[in-house]
């Protein structure tokens, strides 16, 4: 895991090498290992080092290829490294390192971009430069673990880095439709747009290739519909339950022992949930040096779970005690963190906590459980879905039934209420971008029965949608700290079987009361049947909680904080308005827009962390 930063001219200028430093210290947290640049005419290229495979100075970055043509600058890790240095060895190619770099940019230069990008297992981002053809490609791993952003500047010129703060003003000024989705409690992070007009983000299983001038060429090496697979939904489906959870524990026990290849030390995040007790108990199988680190957030403690987990798996326990005042005095240093308003993942304050503890303690990789709900449909609001279809459908033929029976007095005292006006505010907010994913998901498990394929296509709606906000989430406030996070559930193959798992056995229908939340229904059961191949039942089959923040009940936010402030000028509220809104918002709508009033004031604005800190205190506090 590093930082990558870099300006490519396509005049071919020489390049002012301080304009790269600014952008590199920028996102040095990324990296405090090491620093190196490469510049030639009309490119330099940074990189900032977080050394996990091969820590000597043999993997340095940039670094160049053998016979002299292609440089790269990579950030991330890649899980299947070794058996690609075998198939070059074979091939005649030498190393000098140990260490996954070298095996990136010597694939390259024998195979080209588009077959190594497609090669490789692992979570990455890189830019690359062809000496010879003098051209630039940006690439990004399939589930865009890894970030990767560009922008053309005031000069003509393209910029490229791991994170948007890199960029300094020349982002642009924010993007209102992103702006207004953040502040409805939407996720950011769909497709190639972000918070900046001017700012693009290299997608996920996407290539960005600039050569000759600053219009991208933009290909798709992969896209997680890919994954779809008739034979292998079909031999699912004939198999049975326990061949689905067969397939679904080895491609999970081998992802997890893949994500622990590392030359530093790692760790489990231990949340309390089924996903990171599995992950833990797995990696404690592979060796005894391993330790557990749980975020205790007082008012919503976990902790008796993790503790339980950390005698079961004979691992110590690492606890970060999160209380409201801790919450509230981490604001605008997380959000400076992440690059976007926190309204969507409030509770990201307690990871970036307990990753501040795994740092101290010297862990530089993280091991995580994103995904799973995802991949699985572990989410209660989607758990209940079937049913609350159901009751819906009912409802809504009852009432057909009494308006055609009672004509206009029904229709009066029992009004339609299906308007679609919100849900469709929000697929615009998207650029129906959710709803390209729903249609491209249709079409790619055609060969599924209709009523299955709605839990497929619901799959592809999370992973799409809300895990690409915790990946988002997981590198931003890991790599605050410089550390990396890893995430088993996110396998290849594991992907692979998880999407054509059939939906039947994702929300499997039971006699006993699983949740209470979804009584009858055992969400994500191919996993919960593995941990409870693998754990005791009270830990496998555990209610999901997350990191459970709950701070808006007792968080009391003074109106004047939005006086004279991003919030009031971005859009144009005058006193009248402030005051309307004073009176009129909830304790939820005040801590959004309390929120987004931090993100602005230091990424509009460009407030330091200390002064906005300073604005936060006089102005919010806990009861």
């Amino acid at each position: 895991m590093c930082g990558v930063t870099g300006i490519f001219d396509p005049r071919g200028d020489a390049l002012p090498t301080d304009e790269l430093e600014r952008m590199t210290d920028r996102i040095a947290h990324r990296g405090p290992d090491d620093r190196g640049t490469f510049v030639a005419p009309g490119l330099a290229l940074g990189h900032v080092r977080l050394s996990i495979l091969d820590l000597s100075a043999c993997a340095a970055q940039p670094m160049r290829s053998h016979d002299g043509r292609h440089v790269v600058s990579f950030n991330g890790e890649i899980f299947n490294f070794r058996d690609l240095r075998r198939g070059l060895e074979d091939a005649g190619v030498g190393f000098t390192s140990t260490g996954d770099t070298e095996v990136l940019v010597e694939h390259i230069a024998r195979h080209g971009v588009a077959a190594t990008a497609l090669a490789l297992e692992g979570d990455w981002a890189f830019a690359v430069w062809d000496v010879r053809e003098r051209r630039l490609t940006l690439a990004r791993d399939r589930h865009g673990v890894k970030p990767m952003y560009w922008l053309v500047d005031a000069a003509g010129r393209v910029r490229f880095a791991s994170e948007l703060k890199a960029f300094g003003g020349d982002v642009g000024p924010p993007d209102h439709t992103t702006v207004s989705a953040a502040l409805l409690g939407l996720s950011g992070t769909f497709g190639d747009r972000t918070i900046f007009s001017r700012a693009r983000a290299v997608e996920a299983g996407e290539t960005v290739t600039f050569a000759g001038g600053v219009e991208p060429v933009r290909r798709r090496y992969f896209s997680l519909f890919d994954f779809a697979d008739r034979d292998l939904y079909e031999e699912l489906d004939r198999g049975g339950p326990e061949r689905v959870v067969d397939r679904v524990q080895a491609a999970f026990e081998s992802s997890t022992v893949m994500r622990m290849i590392s030359d530093a030390p790692v760790a489990c995040l231990a949340s309390g949930g089924v996903d990171s007790n599995l992950v833990a108990r797995v990696a404690a199988a592979q060796g005894d040096d391993l330790g557990l680190y749980h975020a205790d957030v007082l008012g919503n403690s976990e902790r008796l779970a993790a503790e339980r987990l950390a005698r079961t798996v004979g691992l110590p326990l690492h606890v970060e005690t999160v209380s409201d005042e801790d919450i509230l005095a981490a604001v605008v240093a997380v959000t400076r963190a992440n690059d976007m308003p926190l309204i969507y993942h409030l509770n990201s304050i307690p990871f970036y906590l307990v990753s501040r503890l795994a740092r101290r303690d010297g862990i530089k990789v993280l091991l995580t459980g994103e995904g799973s709900d995802e991949y699985f449909i572990g989410y209660p609001q989607y758990a209940l879905a079937p049913v609350l279809r159901r009751v819906d459908g009912a409802k809504r033929a009852a009432q057909r039934l009494v308006h055609r029976a009672t004509g206009r007095a029904g229709k009066l005292l029992w009004p339609r209420t299906d308007d679609r006006f919100p849900e469709l505010l929000e697929q615009l907010l998207f650029r129906y971008e959710q709803d390209v994913v729903r249609r491209r998901a249709e079409e790619a498990f055609a060969f599924v029965p209709e009523r299955q394929r709605r839990l497929h296509v619901m799959t592809m709606e999370l992973v799409h949608g809300h895990l690409s906000s915790l990946l988002h989430r997981n590198d931003r406030l890991g790599m605050a700290w410089s550390l990396e996070s890893r995430f088993p559930f996110l396998g290849h193959e594991l992907a692979r079987v998880a999407v054509n798992v059939p939906g039947r056995y994702k929300l499997r229908t039971t006699r006993s009361v699983h949740d209470r939340r979804h009584p009858f229904v055992v969400d994500k059961w191919p996993v919960r049947e593995v941990a409870r191949r693998l754990l005791p039942a009270d830990l496998a089959m555990r209610e999901k909680q997350g990191f459970p923040v709950t701070i808006y009940d007792r968080i009391r936010i003074d109106p004047e904080c939005l006086a004279g402030g991003f919030v009031a000028d971005f859009f144009g509220l005058g006193g009248d308005a402030l005051e309307t809104l004073a009176a009129e918002a909830t304790p939820l709508w005040m801590t959004r827009l309390m929120l987004l009033e931090t993100w602005g004031r230091l990424f509009a604005a460009h407030d330091d962390v200390a002064r906005t800190e300073e604005w936060l205190a006089k102005h919010v506090r806990v009861s």
